[in-house]
């Protein structure tokens, strides 16, 4: 069964793959790839600015991590900035749903003393606190948007998010509701194993629950890594001699996360993302063809730095997590 499961679900990303690049395909001839191809080869040497202006993004975020470890056993920050490459790289590259890279960074983070347990919590706090300062972010880029331009597509957009954000906290209180972690390790004395990691996972759970400072924090820094994805935009705009303002990169990187948000289940929301530009750009005064080349400028960064993860990730090897250490005392006769 679990073989035939994950055939399935691989089949269903290849056919979601398949899907945005046909979307993708279809937005590129209908709205001119010649003039976009002109606007992109205006960039030149700049394109290398719009890749180092996503280097801040992923460092703040990458703090916003570290800040969850343990204290006394947290890897040093240049450490960490390598898996945050790599989680992004997975998650932009490969047909991943855009959650295949947290479980690589989680595996490789499990070194100097840290379990499994700990990493994996420590990246689904953080991917929390992330959606959190995602959600305000949206929300304040689309409150801008309708204050100063005034369009109902901007509404509808914002109507749809707070749908979509509603119906994930209702099923994330439901699950806790329902105590999902404690009902798994009751099932059967088969799943002892099981119940052993959920056990040292609720564990480091609670440990990183009683640090409300860091929590705190972290949320801070993604709030700083998503306003500095704002200024990534405004790099972008002006590379392509758009004359952009501030105000119009923080609403144009609004909705460019607005459409992953919807793109969640298509490998690197390919095709939605440039849908969202074109359905969405006319009320920012950026024609067609100006719409899908700051897509396709973002996909060049992408792919770049989605490169360098991909070679970081082979060259960096997994460690033997640490065992827990209730785990090593249950096993003792």
């Amino acid at each position: 069964m679990t073989d035939k499961s994950a055939k399935r679900g691989g089949a269903a990303r290849g056919w979601l793959l398949t899907a945005g690049v046909a979307l993708m395909a279809v937005l590129l001839a209908t709205h001119g790839a010649g003039a976009v191809r002109a606007l992109a080869a205006e960039v030149g040497w700049q394109a290398v600015l719009v890749v180092a202006a996503h280097l801040p993004v992923t460092l703040f975020a990458t703090i916003g991590w570290q800040v969850l470890l343990p204290p006394n056993r947290r890897p040093s920050l240049p450490f960490l900035f390598r898996l945050r490459l790599i989680k992004e790289a997975v998650n932009a590259l490969l047909p991943v749903a855009q959650v295949g890279g947290e479980v690589v960074r989680a595996k490789l983070a499990a070194r100097k003393g840290l379990s499994l347990a700990e990493t994996t919590a420590s990246c689904v706090v953080d991917v929390l606190a992330g959606t959190v300062g995602l959600v305000l972010f949206v929300l304040t880029s689309l409150a801008v948007a309708m204050a100063t331009l005034r369009d109902p597509r901007l509404a509808q957009a914002a109507l749809a998010l707070v749908g979509v954000v509603t119906l994930i906290a209702v099923c994330l209180f439901v699950a806790h509701r329902a105590g999902v972690g404690r009902r798994i390790g009751k099932v059967s004395q088969r799943w002892t194993a099981i119940a052993g990691r959920v056990g040292a996972l609720g564990d480091a759970f609670r440990d990183i629950g009683a640090r409300r400072k860091e929590i705190g924090a972290s949320w801070a820094w993604h709030m700083a890594a998503w306003l500095a994805g704002a200024f990534e935009t405004y790099v972008s705009m002006w590379a392509l001699g758009l004359q952009p303002t501030l105000v119009q990169a923080l609403i144009v990187e609004g909705l460019a996360q607005t459409a992953k948000v919807v793109g969640f289940a298509i490998p690197g929301a390919l095709g939605v993302q440039e849908g969202g530009y074109l359905l969405l750009g006319g009320a920012l005064g950026l024609s067609p063809d100006q719409a899908l080349a700051l897509s396709l400028l973002r996909r060049l960064r992408e792919l770049t730095l989605g490169a360098l993860g991909l070679v970081l990730w082979r060259a960096t090897r997994p460690e033997a997590p640490m065992v827990p250490r209730q785990t090593s005392a249950a096993a003792a006769p």
